[in-house]
């Protein structure tokens, strides 16, 4: 049985450390956007992958327009 779609959770922004992403949660959930922070592993020869920050899928959009605004270019 598949899960509900909006229990979907799924990638919104990619930070390169966890103070941004950590800044980020606490700015969606002033927004009333709940979202969860996950280290990606090391690949390879210690290629990091950075920090992210996954939301439910029928908030993405939301999510994604206000952390542009905030994170443009990060």
């Amino acid at each position: 049985m598949s899960e509900p779609a909006e229990m979907n959770l799924v990638v919104v922004k990619n930070f390169p450390n966890r103070a941004l992403a950590e800044a980020a949660y606490q700015f969606l959930k002033q927004e009333g956007i709940e979202s969860v922070i996950q280290s990606s592993d090391t690949v390879g020869a210690g290629n990091y992958q950075g920090i992210d920050l996954y939301v439910q899928e029928r908030n993405r959009e939301k999510a994604r327009q206000l952390l542009e605004r905030l994170y443009d270019g990060i």
